[in-house]
């Protein structure tokens, strides 16, 4: 566990400095590795292109030497001719043509013919006094030695002449083998190609020499060439762009992605006369792995020289920190209470100035709280007396609801009850007047005193319902106003016309729900007395931000100013408004109608 404290850099300035260090080294061993990776990869790459022109140049130079030395062959053999030829000493040269035969097997046919191109002698003696000058390849050794890819029905084979010349220089024959191709499989095989393996390719562009898959093949047939950027040379680079300019990239075998070099033939060489030349390839696979390799070894070596450095940056940030580690150890046994001062470091360095700094404001706070203690007696004292002042205040405030909701109550009687017990009394004067003047006019006013007891009793039930139920909880201002403006439509036919805004529609704290009882009194009103056809009930913002809600009818309006005994609901809305902190405007006049207005402030209905 105190290992785990000493490098957790939250606890620790020295191991947050080592950690930083730790970070900065990977992050420079990183950018390093990546910077050598590159440069590893191009150097490498130009190194190895290298080496793979060289093969393939190496190839070809054994090749050149080895058809060369052949021809050579040939040419000593018409130096060794010379005199028979100009002596026309036909048996001599068939003897010396067999015991050249026998000397060298590789050479398949021999034969010499004179300067006009007619065989003289042969080791085939079918063709003996044949002019063959309709063969190029005989006519051409009448100017130099000349080598030539020559083929017949059962066999293919290699044409080679050489001029016989007299002791003046004058060309007076030609001598003409035929080369094994077993000779040219056997020497194509001791040929070796490092990095890399070869292929010989023909003057038609067939390989006649390489891995069996490739063989008989017409070169420029085979795969593909990589495009840029192909994610198959990936590990060459971005796209094998490090590689010479005569290293090409070709997908062949297994469609995998190889290098090839194509060395130029010599102006003069075998291989050019031939029309031959040598191909070098190499798997990219070979090359990249070989490239990773080294570029992981240059990756252990950074790492492990970035975590030495990371260590030896901990030991000295360790030793810079260790006279902060004093004020903080200092500082925890404070805390602990096991000490009551800080340990200032000797010295006048930062830690020796902080630690000083520190101790004189433990000093300070200890002082203070010494009086924060005596100030925190006099507050409790306070605190008691202010306790039984607010329990005082408290029980008033109990007592100032209770009337508060005896107003309320009395409110509701008189929207409800009053105007059924009004309506009763009425109807029981009108019976007391028709029993003494018109008693038969009695049943029928009898059932309408029963109707509006009827009546009555539904409003006083719809009141105690509403006193149980809060629809503006439920639903919402806006729908509860929408709802209550429909149901006095569908009792009464009074066409309605309800503006209520969408965005207000969900208001449900205490003003609202004071509102919409205010609206109930209203509509209540103008159901009963106000005769009206139309009803417009509008519920919007303000112009100053707050809520308006609007009730107008076009009924027959009466005073406001006027005073009615024993009426008070009037008296009621301006009380419930000025409860709430809402602005109420009564507009009416005989005959035209009446407009209600209540304005409140938006904080205060939300």
């Amino acid at each position: 566990m105190n290992l785990a404290r000493r490098i957790d850099p939250r606890r620790s300035m020295a191991a947050a400095i080592g950690w930083l260090l730790i970070a900065l080294t990977l992050c420079l061993a990183l950018a390093a590795n990546l910077w050598l990776r590159s440069f590893v990869r191009t150097t490498l790459l130009e190194q190895h292109g290298q080496r793979l022109e060289a093969a393939a140049e190496h190839v070809n130079a054994e090749l050149d030497t080895a058809l060369l030395l052949r021809l050579q062959a040939v040419s000593v053999v018409a130096t060794m001719l010379s005199e028979d030829v100009q002596d026309s000493q036909g048996e001599r040269l068939k003897r010396s043509l067999q015991a050249v035969r026998r000397g060298v097997p590789d050479l398949i046919w021999l034969a010499v013919t004179d300067a006009d191109g007619f065989i003289v002698a042969a080791t085939d003696e079918q063709v003996v006094g044949q002019n063959v000058n309709q063969h190029a390849w005989i006519s051409q050794g009448l100017d130099a030695a000349w080598i030539e890819d020559g083929r017949s029905p059962n066999e293919r084979f290699l044409k080679l002449t050489a001029p016989v010349s007299n002791a003046d220089g004058a060309i007076i024959g030609v001598v003409a083998a035929n080369l094994s191709w077993n000779w040219v499989q056997k020497m194509v095989g001791e040929i070796r190609a490092s990095p890399g393996e070869w292929l010989l390719v023909d003057r038609d562009g067939i390989v006649r020499h390489g891995p069996g898959a490739l063989l008989g093949k017409r070169w420029q047939d085979l795969g593909e060439p990589v495009t840029p950027f192909d994610p198959t040379v990936a590990g060459l680079g971005t796209d094998g762009s490090d590689l010479p300019t005569r290293i090409r990239t070709r997908r062949l075998l297994d469609n995998r992605p190889y290098l090839i070099a194509t060395p130029p033939n010599a102006r003069d060489g075998t291989l050019r006369r031939l029309g031959w030349h040598a191909v070098v390839i190499q798997p990219v696979e070979s090359v990249a792995a070989f490239a990773t390799a080294i570029e992981w070894r240059i990756s252990i070596v950074l790492s492990l020289l970035g975590l030495a450095a990371a260590a030896a940056g901990v030991v000295v940030a360790h030793r810079l920190t260790r006279r902060v580690s004093v004020i903080a150890h200092s500082a925890d046994a404070v805390l602990a209470g096991s000490a009551t001062r800080i340990e200032v470091p000797q010295g006048v360095d930062e830690a020796a100035r902080l630690g000083s700094a520190l101790d004189r404001l433990l000093d300070t706070l200890q002082r203070e709280r010494d009086e924060l203690r005596q100030l925190n007696a006099e507050l409790d004292e306070r605190v008691r007396q202010r306790t039984e002042e607010i329990n005082r205040l408290a029980k008033e405030s109990r007592d100032a609801a209770v009337v508060r909701e005896r107003l309320r109550l009395a409110r509701g009687l008189h929207d409800t009850l009053a105007h059924s017990m009004m309506a009763m009394l009425t109807e029981i004067r009108v019976l007391k007047r028709l029993a003494s003047s018109r008693p038969d006019a009695l049943p029928d006013e009898l059932v309408r005193a029963e109707q509006a007891a009827r009546d009555g009793l539904d409003e006083a039930r719809r009141a105690i319902e509403q006193l149980r139920s809060n629809p503006v909880r439920d639903i919402g201002l806006g729908a509860a106003l929408a709802e209550l403006a429909k149901s006095l439509g569908e009792r009464s036919g009074i066409e309605l016309d309800a503006r209520i805004d969408p965005e207000l529609s969900a208001l449900a704290a205490e003003p609202a729900e004071t509102v919409f009882h205010m609206c109930e009194e209203v509509l209540r009103n103008v159901e009963r007395h106000a005769g009206a056809a139309r009803l417009l009930v509008r519920l919007q913002r303000a112009a100053d931000g707050g809520v308006e809600l609007e009730i107008a009818d076009d009924g027959i309006g009466f005073d406001p100013g006027a005073e009615a005994a024993g009426h008070y609901g009037l008296v009621g809305l301006r009380e419930q408004a000025e409860a709430i902190g809402a602005r109420l405007r009564i507009e009416s006049r005989r005959g035209e109608g009446t407009r209600v207005s209540l304005g409140w402030s938006h904080a205060g209905a939300a």
